[in-house]
């Protein structure tokens, strides 16, 4: 293996250069809120008569941040805060003059509710750092929301599930809530003495309002930087509780061809969450079993390059935050999967959380081997230590192990400095090792964004050595250097139809180690919003794309090498998330390597029932080029029938002409206590208009909490 190149090593070193980071200043001026000791918890049901919120001190005046950013909310909000040696509590009274207009329809967890309903949610800083936060939220029937903040708000993580309970009620006056956070849920110092930042937002859906207790510059409430003060919290637990989640999947799988073969799954498997310090917490899975997730869409791919698809799966995607780098050198979905092809994961561990002033992660996961794929190791290191008032430097280090021998390690350092609220810098570089391969092996980026009240304005640069080999991670393309910039000014619309106007433009050039331009793009963008909440959209693109050999984009049909360079237009309308049946419609014209595409993407939500949601996307492309023609379908189908917040069932049936493909999925959760579910789930999936597998599987969840 090779050293640890120059600029890279002297990099890391940089990044750890200061002993420890700048103590935040008194935050005298800042909203304080106090919570008090109770020694009777309130019962959770959403009404305050309980004994512990006449103990806590009420709080009101929340400010409004849209419309008419700095005013008075037109409705009062009273929030309340209480805690006892197990959990934190929190209540608010939303009054409201005009009951019939609270909207409380979603029940599914983690759902966008803040499109579609009434709301209100909070931030709890736990280690008052500015940058990281807990958050809950819920709306007027006691749906479940909550999510991992990173980066004081830039990254908002809805995958992390806590184990936690609410409830809500309408009543004569508006509407309440009550939250019961238990602390083993929580990561914070271990100081006797707690100071948390603290901030707690509501919407209004029928008037768009949106209003936080602690006044905030941006629209939203996980702005870390506006929060204001939890005080109070004194002793709290320090335990190191261990979470447990056995669970057991049995079911059958039909493989259909030649011959019809069953095969029988049984398949017991663990999760461990153990609190090693107040602030760090150790995953642990073994036997992994993910027989619930939902295949990704059918997509439809006109480019050279490979799909980027989102991780789904539960282990990789709870506190992943702390891997987020400005480059995407950690991609998930390569761990399981290899060539196409699941390989199951035998064991994983992952440990994340704070120590001092540094954000730490640890992840480390074993694959089984799949005929000619080893077994292989994956393994990652990141630290990242905070710097000044909002700034962060860190490091990480990634390596893919296979059993034959083979290696791939990874090495990078990165840094975010903000030196004022509208300026934000990040950059990272990093080097790659390959048994075998050598040369220009390095890489690099920077970022600058620059967002004011109206306006936001960014630009960035890459450079990739074309050795680069982040097997880990999601690069597209290397050995190339890319550089582009971008502008929005928006401005709100003092009239009764039209809300808001924005113009968006957009420069992006991307060149190899020689000069030659390999694609080059500018683009502008018309976006009106409609007091109404619909919205439509018209732009225009101007592209250039350099093939350096022939490529085939479908069996036949192929594109000459040599610069082509052609004009988009498009256009797009949306009607408003609130409405019992919802549109939107993408359309674009335009030319295509010499010859034309034409694209329509189609999508409709409707609601029969607050309980019943069916949506459906539908996306067509007609490509006409020198050399042939084709066309392209592909349809995604949901319908979703939620009973509870604790149970819903979900049909899926996606479509797609281009691959020849059908598949079906449906699948019943139910949380029967909080943290515990039961999943039933059936698959079909049809080739060229055969079937090739079908099957039902069953998978209990227990938690335990020793």
């Amino acid at each position: 293996m090779k050293s640890i190149g120059p600029p890279c090593a002297l990099l890391l070193l940089a990044a750890f250069a200061i002993a420890s980071p700048d103590i935040a200043p008194e935050d005298a001026h800042r909203r304080q809120i106090v919570a008090a000791r109770v020694s009777t918890p309130p019962e959770l049901d959403g009404i305050l008569d309980d004994e512990a919120w006449t103990q806590a001190e009420g709080s009101s005046d929340f400010i409004r941040n849209h419309p008419d950013r700095g005013e008075k909310s037109s409705q009062q909000t009273i929030v309340y805060v209480a805690y006892d040696d197990e959990n934190l509590y929190i209540a608010a009274d939303c009054l409201d003059t005009d009951l019939d207009g609270v909207i409380g329809t979603e029940m599914r967890r983690d759902y966008h509710v803040w499109e579609v309903n009434d709301y209100l949610r909070f931030v709890l800083d736990t280690f008052h750092d500015k940058r990281t936060a807990y958050y809950f939220g819920t709306n007027p029937i006691g749906v479940y929301i909550d999510a991992r903040v990173t980066d004081n708000g830039a990254g908002f993580h809805s995958s992390w599930d806590a184990v936690w309970e609410c409830a809500a009620v309408k009543h004569a006056g508006g509407w309440s809530a009550e939250f019961a956070i238990p602390f083993r849920q929580l990561r914070y110092p271990g100081d006797e003495e707690q100071v948390w930042g603290f901030n707690i937002g509501r919407r209004i859906r029928r008037v768009g309002e949106d209003s936080a207790w602690s006044s905030i510059v941006s629209d939203n409430v996980s702005t870390l930087a506006d929060a204001g003060l939890l005080v109070g919290l004194r002793d709290l637990p320090h335990s190191r509780r261990v979470e447990l989640r056995p669970s057991f999947g049995a079911g059958v799988d039909a493989a259909y061809g030649d011959e019809t073969e069953y095969d029988g799954l049984a398949k017991p498997s663990l999760d461990i969450k153990y609190g090693v310090t107040s602030g760090l917490t150790l995953d642990a899975t073994v036997n992994t079993d993910f027989a619930q997730i939902e295949a990704d869409d059918e997509n439809v791919n006109l480019s050279r390059f490979d799909l980027f698809f989102e991780e789904k799966r539960p282990f990789f995607l709870e506190g992943v935050g702390i891997f987020d780098m400005p480059m995407p050198l950690l991609y998930t979905r390569r761990i399981g999967s290899a060539g196409g092809r699941e390989t199951p994961i035998l064991a994983g561990m992952k440990l994340t959380g704070k120590a001092g002033g540094q954000s730490v992660g640890l992840l480390s996961v074993q694959t089984d081997d799949v005929e000619d794929v080893p077994t292989t190791n994956f393994s990652a290191l990141r630290v990242k230590r905070d710097l000044l008032k909002s700034s962060s430097a860190g490091f990480v280090l990634l390596g893919k192990t296979p059993s034959d021998g083979s290696s791939n390690q990874t090495a990078a350092a990165d840094f975010r400095y903000n030196p004022t609220r509208e300026i934000k810098l990040s950059g990272a570089v990093a080097q790659t090792w390959t048994e075998g391969v050598g040369g220009d092996d390095m890489a690099m980026n920077v970022d600058a964004m620059w967002s004011g009240e109206h306006t936001f304005a960014g630009g960035h640069f890459s450079d990739t050595g074309p050795d680069f080999n982040a097997e880990m991670g999601f690069i597209r393309r290397t050995g190339i250097r890319d550089g582009g910039a971008f502008a929005t000014h928006s401005v709100r619309l003092h009239d009764p139809t039209f809300r808001s106007v924005a113009l968006h433009t957009g420069y992006n050039l991307t060149g190899d180690r020689d000069g030659q331009v390999l694609d080059r793009s500018a683009n502008a963008r018309l976006e009106l919003q409609f007091e109404s909440g619909d919205a439509t959209n018209v732009w225009t693109n101007r592209d250039w794309s350099f093939l350096d050999q022939p490529w085939e984009i479908r069996e036949g049909v192929v594109i000459p090498a040599g610069m082509h360079t052609w004009r988009t237009y498009g256009f797009h309308f949306g009607t408003d998330e609130r409405r019992v049946v919802r549109l939107m419609t993408i359309s674009e014209t335009s030319g295509f390597y010499g010859g034309t595409r034409r694209s329509v993407n189609a999508r409709g939500h409707v609601r029969p029932t607050p309980s019943l949601l069916i949506t459906a996307d539908y996306d067509y492309n007609s490509v006409s080029l020198p050399a042939g023609a084709f066309t392209t379908n592909a349809v995604n189908g949901r319908a979703i029938y939620t009973f509870s917040p604790d149970m819903f069932v979900k049909l899926f049936l996606q479509w797609n002409d281009d691959s020849d493909r059908v598949r079906g999925n449906a699948l019943l959760r139910y949380t029967y206590q909080p943290g515990s579910d039961l999943y039933i789930v059936y698959k079909e999936l049809w080739e060229a208009g055969e079937v090739r597998d079908r099957a039902v599987i069953g998978k209990l969840v227990y938690f335990l909490n020793l």
